[in-house]
């Protein structure tokens, strides 16, 4: 056999060694990042996750950026607000985050009132919307609740994939049914979410850990879905999603992929 066909023989092998020790390793990282993922959803409560959350958006900055939250809306959005929202007046943006939705919006010419959980963006927000003469507030609202004086809007919107990080379908669904009384017939709400087609095999793993941990604590089970990246948040099928809101009385009007998942709804 001549020198060069030996050469390429082994490049070839090698290539094929390499190609196979990377598909290991690559299944042995995906599988420890699953099993730490359960291991912290097993171990941390509620108010660990919350926390969890508020450090996050403490620390992040680009939700506390002028340019960034002045920036208007994602392409998804001007397609669902133009189809589902042209005939709106009133709009109540709750998980308004640094008031990028409101501050567009109101530009629009809707009239916004905007609510935040986290207290350091619904600061940083509404000073934004006094220094740039933009009409429209943010308020502080404790985390998944709703205003405490009911006022039935034309639109609402959830934040941009806020939904996502309320831990559990059935505090979610409470969620739901709390918003309802702030909607006639003819509102529309939308809300976004971290998608993902199908549960794999990783979902089932951080599932397994996670609820054999809390065991201990006599937490409810974790839900396929449920990730730490680095704060809690759950990424849904389009069934899912569609579950939660027409279990909790909603009539869905629309639903994209847009990267993430986008739902419209009425009642």
């Amino acid at each position: 056999m001549k020198w060069y066909r030996i050469v390429a023989g082994l490049s070839h092998f090698s290539f094929y060694c390499l190609e196979k020790v990377y598909v290991i390793l690559r299944k042995t990282v995906s599988f420890a990042q699953a099993v730490q993922t359960g291991f912290w959803l097993g171990v941390m409560g509620e108010k660990s996750l919350d926390y969890s959350d508020e450090m996050i958006y403490n620390v992040t900055k680009k939700y506390r950026n002028d340019k960034y939250n002045l920036s208007g809306l994602f392409d998804w959005e001007k397609a669902m607000i133009g189809k589902h929202f042209a005939g709106a007046k009133s709009i109540i943006v709750i998980a308004a985050g640094g008031g990028r939705e409101i501050a567009v919006l109101s530009r629009m010419g809707y009239e916004v009132e905007g609510f935040e959980c986290n207290p350091v963006l619904a600061e940083y927000g509404d000073d934004l919307l006094k220094r740039e003469g933009i009409r429209g507030s943010i308020k502080y609202l404790p985390r998944n609740t709703v205003p405490e004086t009911i006022k039935q809007y034309d639109g609402i919107i959830v934040g941009w994939g806020a939904y996502s990080l309320i831990d559990g379908s059935a505090k979610r669904m409470k969620f739901l049914n709390d918003l309802y009384p702030f909607m006639h017939k003819d509102s529309s709400m939308m809300l976004s979410v971290i998608y993902q087609k199908q549960k794999n095999k990783s979902d089932r793993i951080v599932k397994k850990v996670s609820d054999f941990f809390r065991l201990f604590s006599g937490r409810e089970k974790t839900e396929l879905g449920d990730m730490l990246f680095p704060d809690y948040m759950h990424y849904f099928t389009e069934e899912e999603l569609r579950k939660e809101l027409t279990g909790s009385n909603y009539k869905v009007k629309d639903f994209v992929v847009a990267g993430n998942g986008c739902i419209v709804a009425g009642i």
